[in-house]
């Protein structure tokens, strides 16, 4: 292995307006994070984003139309348990004139 391979950590610069640089200092301390480790995982964070939203997916004619032919077909029913939880009051909501018309 050369002296380049082996060397792991690798210094980037960067300039930054002081106001980012406050904005980028309480989002670290939020997180009880340096701010090197903040930045770090946030450039890795976008840069992932960044490779699934260009991220092309291929189907055979067969796959799309049976893709196409699910979502264009009917929704089924939903479960009678999820509908009894979706149509629940949520507790911040109890006694609001809302709740009361209902």
């Amino acid at each position: 292995m050369t002296a380049a391979q082996l060397k792991r950590d690798i210094a980037v610069s960067m300039r930054l307006r002081e106001d980012d640089l406050g904005l980028i200092d309480r989002g670290a301390a939020l997180h009880g994070l340096s701010r090197t480790e903040f930045m770090r995982r946030a450039a890795l964070h976008d840069a992932g984003a960044a490779i699934l939203n260009a991220a092309m997916v291929a189907l055979s004619p067969e796959a799309l139309e049976h893709f196409n032919a699910v979502v264009d077909g009917p929704v089924p029913p939903l479960p009678a348990k999820l509908q009894e939880r979706l149509g629940r009051v949520v507790p911040w909501n109890r006694g609001s004139a809302k709740d009361r018309t209902a």
